[in-house]
């Protein structure tokens, strides 16, 4: 495998602009492993077979997020995630490419292990390309890499110093795949570390470090967009009547109602740099029934963009000119009887 510099040296001959985006991401700029330098790789070999495919594909995605104010592409990150897991079938996918493997003699092609470079035996061939960023999700954002060998997990469990934590373990273990078994070592890892031996504490920081859902601000720096955060919250939450419990409290227990929902994007948007508003109407006097929040962008000539209206689904609806169409949209066309900025119940804390 060439280097990282190496092959972003070359990705900048042929495109300038993706080098430059390529080397803001966290893969490239902090965790220089060897599943990144293979990324690289496979990506150098995707583009020369359909350079203006890929120009095509990555301006699409460029336009996702305010480029001036995010800190990385997203969609350019989930694209060299599927690179990385060797996800080989989807990057040809999303370029209209289908690799055909030749015959030879009598035994059957073994898959690769990375994207073959141009002039071997297998011939790419063109079909219509099919790159939509729900598509380009859908194939990255599902879970996390191997980041703790399976005989590391092993050992991080026998050496658990808590008996109850031990036996809860040893059920998990009958009942759960190695890279289930990674999510909850990070996620006890984060809330109650004192249970595993001190002996383990670095190697499971570096896998919540090097993690790609388990840290804020790391899905914070990724949720840079109305598109991505509408996606994430539809993936990721799930509908529950409580009182509204802030924006980090939804993050980590994945449970929300429209509130919370509000919060979390409202939030994120103004994180990456785009101007918000939150809305809240009532139509009856039950707290829980009878009113809803949403929340959204004002784009420059002034219209709402609506990004929260979570209701278990959530819809990007939009844009509006003018702020009633939003009330009678958050109200689904009921009587209205009351409106106002914010939230009825906001959270304690945030």
């Amino acid at each position: 495998m060439r280097s990282i510099n190496r092959n972003l040296v070359h990705i900048g001959k042929l495109n300038l602009h993706l080098a430059d985006e390529l080397a803001k991401l966290p893969e490239i700029r902090r965790f220089k492993t060897d599943a990144s330098r293979l990324a690289l790789d496979n990506l150098l070999i995707l583009y020369r077979q359909a350079p203006d495919r890929f120009d095509c594909m990555f301006a699409q995605m460029d336009t996702i997020g305010m480029p001036e104010h995010r800190i990385f592409c997203s969609p350019l990150q989930a694209l060299f995630w599927i690179l990385q897991d060797e996800k080989l079938k989807f990057s040809n996918m999303l370029l209209g490419l289908e690799i055909v493997k030749e015959a030879d003699g009598d035994c059957p092609p073994r898959p690769p292990a990375a994207l073959k470079p141009a002039g071997n035996p297998d011939r790419p061939t063109r079909t219509e390309p099919d790159c939509t960023l729900k598509k380009v999700l859908d194939a990255a954002w599902n879970g996390e890499p191997r980041l703790l060998p399976g005989a590391h997990i092993r050992k991080i469990i026998h050496g658990l110093r808590s008996d109850a934590e031990t036996q809860e373990y040893a059920l998990l273990t009958k009942r759960h795949t190695t890279r289930q078994l990674q999510s909850y070592i990070m996620d006890d890892f984060l809330t109650k570390k004192e249970i595993f031996s001190v002996n383990d504490w670095k190697a499971i920081e570096k896998a919540v470090k090097q993690s790609r859902w388990k840290l804020f601000q790391t899905v914070a720096d990724r949720l840079n967009s109305p598109e991505l955060i509408s996606y994430y919250m539809n993936k990721y939450f799930y509908f529950r009547k409580t009182p509204a419990h802030g924006v980090y409290s939804t993050f980590f227990q994945k449970t929300a109602q429209c509130t919370d929902a509000a919060y979390f994007a409202q939030f994120m948007l103004a994180r990456a740099g785009y101007k918000t508003f939150m809305r809240s109407v009532k139509w009856d006097e039950d707290p829980w029934d009878g009113l809803h929040t949403g929340a959204g962008i004002i784009l420059e000539d002034g219209r709402y963009l609506l990004v929260s209206n979570y209701t278990g689904i959530n819809s990007l609806s939009g844009p509006f000119a003018d702020i009633d169409n939003i009330d009678q949209t958050l109200s689904c066309n009921r009587k209205i009887i009351g409106r106002k900025w914010g939230a009825y119940y906001p959270p304690r804390y945030y």
